[in-house]
This record gives structure tokens, C-alpha cells and sequence, in this order.
């Protein structure tokens, strides 16, 4: 293996590391130096295998978004869903004790992106347009149906209710609960 694929290789394990890390703990986690003392190295060494810590964010929070984007493949096992059940289905799946770290996460990530922090406001678009397109490759959309437009509000109201299971849980299970008699 030359030099450039070894340096990969530690970058990609320690991009995996670090996302258990933040999946874990948060986004404050990722301060460098904190978070190269966890792995048994130094921040010198991450900006080496980085080169800036925009960089360092931006591979770590894409690890988190292609996992949890797998997650959500998993869950619905190839399945097509019929749109009126759709947002039943992901807010079943975002309750689920698999999920929450993704996505207290990512209402860490829109509430730093809605400050105007760029980095995370480049990585809230990024993961918002992955489960958008997700969801569109999942549901089975009628002919006519503008498919990225309803995954859209689909995936408003399911972060909506997301939202309201970490703040005010019993309105959550109102919602959710409206959301499946809609369905039925």
C-alpha cells in the first residue's frame, strides 16, 4: 500500500471513530484536541490526515448521514411504501432507540445550521437532501405527483414530529397518532 492509500486508510478509520464519538456525545466532542486524546493522538495529527477542521466535520458528519441513510434502506428492506404511509413509517423509525442518536444529532446540526454556522449549514442541506432522496426512491408515488416536492413536505412533518419526541413527547404521540388514523 503506497503512502496516499495508507494516509486514506487512516483517514477513513479515524473518520469512523469519530463518529461514534459524536454519535455519542455530540457535536462538542469534535473540539480537536478532546477528540484526538480519545483516539490516542494529537490535533496535529488530524490536521494531517485532514488538513483543516471544516474537512475533519465534513467527513465525519457525511459518515453519520451515510449511516443513518443505510439504516433507513435497511429498515424498509427494498419495500416501496404507499405515500399515505409514509410518514407513519419514518416517525416510527426515528422514535426507535437505533435512530435517536442520529437524530439528536442532526437537531444539533439545524440549530448550529440556523445560527449561520456554514460548516453545518452546508452539512444540514447535504443530509436534508439524502433522506429527501430517500424518501423518494422509497415511496411509490402516484403518476402526476411531483416526487421530490411531496418527499419535501413528508420529510418536514416527520422532523416535525422528531423534533416533538425530544420536547413535548405526549404532542408527538398526538401527532404520530394523526398521522396513522390519516394513513388507515
Amino acid at each position: 500500500m503506497g503512502n496516499t492509500s495508507a494516509r486514506g486508510a487512516r483517514r477513513l478509520l479515524l473518520t469512523e471513530a469519530l463518529a461514534d464519538i459524536v454519535l455519542q456525545e455530540g457535536l462538542d466532542a469534535l473540539s480537536l484536541r478532546p477528540a484526538a486524546a480519545r483516539l490516542g493522538t494529537s490535533d496535529r495529527m488530524l490536521l494531517y490526515y485532514f488538513g483543516t477542521k471544516a474537512a475533519l466535520m465534513d467527513d465525519v458528519l457525511g459518515c453519520v448521514s451515510d449511516r443513518f441513510t443505510d439504516y433507513l434502506a435497511r429498515s424498509s428492506r427494498g419495500i416501496r411504501i404507499a405515500p399515505h404511509n409514509m410518514v407513519g413509517h419514518t416517525t416510527a423509525l426515528m422514535a426507535t432507540p437505533e435512530a435517536k442518536p442520529f437524530v439528536e444529532l442532526w437537531f444539533e446540526i439545524a440549530a448550529r445550521a440556523a445560527r449561520g454556522d456554514t460548516v453545518y449549514a452546508a452539512a444540514a442541506t447535504r443530509i436534508a437532501e439524502t433522506w429527501n432522496d430517500w424518501i423518494v426512491s422509497t415511496v411509490r408515488f402516484p403518476a402526476g405527483v411531483s416526487s421530490r416536492n411531496a418527499a419535501a413536505m413528508m420529510l418536514a412533518i416527520v422532523n416535525g414530529i422528531a423534533l416533538l419526541d425530544s420536547t413535548a413527547p405526549s404532542v408527538a404521540a398526538a401527532a404520530r397518532s394523526r398521522v396513522q388514523t390519516v394513513a388507515a
